[in-house]
């Protein structure tokens, strides 16, 4: 017969093995999102946008995000209102974009930044072509 004792740390095993698995494949889908063409150039326009440098300061760095959340707003070639936690030296905030596949390439529509101290207003980064030509 096992004893409580085995039984007890084989769960604590198991349980810190699926933990630490879990964790892993977070991190890979990440990357994995991370390294896409629409998350690259979005992050670009942010680091480059003179107020979004002026109210976080650089270097600008991106968070971990909800990927649960975030794979949500992928469907039919778009991507609605992206959210990726940003920070700076001087403030954190939140940064949204909006993507869509044209010709074989992502093109980000909409950008905004909102931060943490002001969570009613946000910085347009980049706004949709229909919107600036008016």
């Amino acid at each position: 017969m096992v004893s409580l004792k085995t039984l007890t740390k084989t769960a604590t095993y198991i349980a810190i093995g699926g933990i630490t698995c879990a964790m892993i494949m977070k991190v890979k889908l990440e990357d994995k999102i991370r390294s896409q063409p629409y998350y690259k150039e979005s992050l670009k326009l942010l680091r480059a946008h003179p107020g979004a440098v002026q109210l976080l300061g650089e270097p600008i760095k991106d968070l971990s995000f909800d990927y649960g959340e975030e794979s949500r707003k992928f469907g039919g070639g778009r991507i609605d209102s992206f959210a990726v936690p940003v920070r700076g030296p001087k403030t954190r905030g939140k940064y949204y974009f909006w993507a869509e596949m044209q010709d074989e390439r992502w093109v980000i529509r909409r950008a905004e930044l909102e931060l943490k101290n002001e969570p009613d207003r946000r910085l347009l980064i980049r706004a949709e072509e229909s919107q600036a030509k008016e």
